[in-house]
């Protein structure tokens, strides 16, 4: 017994390649997702901008939709359409929302698809 488990050491040459792999892989979902996420924090934080912005106080939805492409486009983001952002009227003002969906390939014909929902209110 004690000569069988003077032998069993280490890895095996199988088991360092999964352990590869499995690190392999969660390295590139990392490299291809954090930047997604990033974006989307960006996202939030100018449609808090806009929501905050004195400016902002009473604006019409034309004017708020300027305001966010002009935002959108210095901060490059390139996730979000004009069709992912809509407007609601709120008792407190016009919300604004951005829903919207980022597919990021990830290993040959599989993808990783993020769904991010931002939301805030630009008050009357």
């Amino acid at each position: 017994m004690n000569g069988f488990a003077d032998r069993q050491r280490g890895l095996s040459a199988i088991g360092l390649l999964v352990v590869l792999v499995v690190g392999l892989s969660l390295v590139v979902m990392g490299i291809r997702l954090v930047p997604v996420y990033l974006e989307s924090l960006e996202v939030g934080s100018i449609i808090e901008s806009v929501a905050d912005d004195p400016a902002m106080r009473g604006a019409s939805r034309a004017d708020i939709r300027r305001a966010l492409d002009r935002r959108f486009s210095v901060n490059t983001i390139r996730g979000v359409s004009r069709d992912d952002i809509t407007f609601a009227e709120t008792a407190t003002g016009i919300e604004i929302v951005v829903d919207y969906e980022v597919r990021v390939p990830l290993i040959g014909n599989l993808d990783a698809v993020a769904k991010f929902r931002k939301s805030a209110v630009v008050p009357q």
